[in-house]
Formats: C-alpha cells, structure tokens, sequence
C-alpha cells in the first residue's frame, strides 16, 4: 500500500507526453499500454498480499476471499481520491474499474489455483 501511495503520489504524466513528442508512436503505444496496465498489477498483487495475510490465520474462506477484495478495492478507492490532490493526477473511474479488473482476475487465478491444489491434495488422500 505505501509502495501504491507514494508512486501514485509521484508520477507525472506529463513527461511520457513530452518524451513522446520525440519518440516513435509505436514506443509510445507500448508504454501508455504498460502504465495502464500496472492498474491490473499493481491492485492484483495487493490483493494477493492480502490473501496471504489472511491463510496465516487460518483456511482460506469466502469471506476471506470477499474481504480481500473489498478492502483492495476501498485502497484504491482511496488512492483515486489520493490523487485529486496531487498535481497532474485526477479521480478516473476507469482507473477504478481497471484496478477492480486485476482485483478479479487474481481472485479468479487464486481460487482456481488453490482449489486445484486441494483437489490433489484428495487425490493422494483418496486414490482412485
């Protein structure tokens, strides 16, 4: 989270506009896609983190699972209003929806990671 805040808190937009006056739009495309993409990353892996926090109190769970969702999602919540009062940032509800989309997708790959490891853990338990 402190790592999100202070990135968040000290980026410029405005210089990848400036490079990109004297850069191939190519390179250009592929930044903007990557930057826009740590949205993804970024709200995935503290949703992950925060899963873990969880399983060393116990079993994973889905209230456990729906808790780490909402509170990675009320973080970035925070971080949009967090940027209202930096400058060159602004509140986007794309950027919300784009942090929400990584927070899914790692629920999704978790869950299908960790049920999967359960499942063979039944298979040794109980063969066939």
């Amino acid at each position: 989270m402190i790592l999100i805040w202070f990135q968040s808190s000290h980026f410029n937009p405005e210089i990848i506009y400036y490079t990109g006056l004297t850069l191939d739009p190519r390179i250009i495309l592929f930044a903007g896609l990557l930057l826009e993409s740590l949205h993804l990353i970024e709200f995935g892996i503290l949703y992950v983190l925060i899963v873990l926090f969880q399983l060393s109190f116990g079993n994973l769970n889905r209230r456990k699972e729906i808790t780490a969702i909402i509170l990675s999602f009320l973080y970035s919540v925070t971080d949009e209003i967090h940027q209202l009062f930096v400058p060159f940032r602004t509140f986007s509800v794309g950027d919300l929806i784009k942090n929400l989309i990584g927070i899914l997708i790692m629920w999704w790959l978790f869950r299908y990671l960790h049920n999967r490891k359960r499942m063979e853990a039944r298979e040794e338990t109980f063969p066939y």
